[in-house]
């Protein structure tokens, strides 16, 4: 390895320690002081560095929490990934498979109800982000789709494409209601069951 490399390695290990601190202490912040009153001066004070330096990294405080949520986002994925149906027909895994999911969530809801005003408000900048996202999101539901196949509990002539597509159609809006309803989520959980179920009426496998 060079010195080169090894400057470059080192420049960006520390620009990645710098993000993470700015990260957490924004959304330590938030928590305790709620976001609307938060200031970019007060997050640079707290993590003490320049406010040019918070710039640098976010360019509003709505990007930190759309970091955080894709952050959140990939630890709930590797904890799916990790995740294991049970032997209940596919509505009941699918259901449970998004329950999980908002379960993981529940604790850090107010920033992704945050996350989705923000899709909703500005379109065109969180689209990098969604992007991002569905990379995140992908691998573990083919994962699923798959093992569903061989159980033959999901039908295998339809092309994955469409069912993740399909699928996380329905997710998002289900999440979406989730998140700007807040708890105790009623009409989210009623609405669960149903959509799942209707999503599944065409895609079991027939004996």
């Amino acid at each position: 390895m060079t010195v080169v490399t090894e400057k470059l390695g080192r420049r960006a290990q520390r620009k990645e320690e710098t993000r993470k601190r700015l990260l957490s202490t924004a959304i330590r912040l938030m928590t305790e002081q709620g976001f609307e009153h938060l200031t970019v001066e007060a997050i640079a004070v707290a993590a003490d560095v320049g406010k040019g330096t918070v710039y640098n990294y976010f360019s509003t405080k709505e990007d930190i929490v759309v970091a955080f949520f894709v952050d959140l986002e990939r630890s709930v994925q590797r904890k799916l990934a990790k995740w294991a149906p049970d032997d209940a027909s596919l509505a009941g895994i699918l259901t449970s498979f998004i329950e999980f999911q908002f379960r993981l969530k529940r604790p850090h809801y107010n920033f992704v109800r945050i996350f989705f005003t923000q899709i909703f408000a500005r379109p065109d900048q969180m689209y990098p982000y969604l992007v991002e996202l569905q990379a995140i999101i992908d691998a573990p539901l083919i994962t699923l789709f798959q093992s569903l196949q061989q159980r033959r509990l999901l039908r295998s002539d339809v092309p994955m494409d469409l069912l993740v597509l399909n699928f996380k159609t329905m997710h998002f809006g289900l999440s979406a209601v989730w998140a700007l309803e807040g708890p105790p989520w009623k009409a989210a959980s009623a609405a669960l069951p149903a959509q799942v179920q209707l999503f599944c009426s065409s895609l079991q496998e027939q004996p």
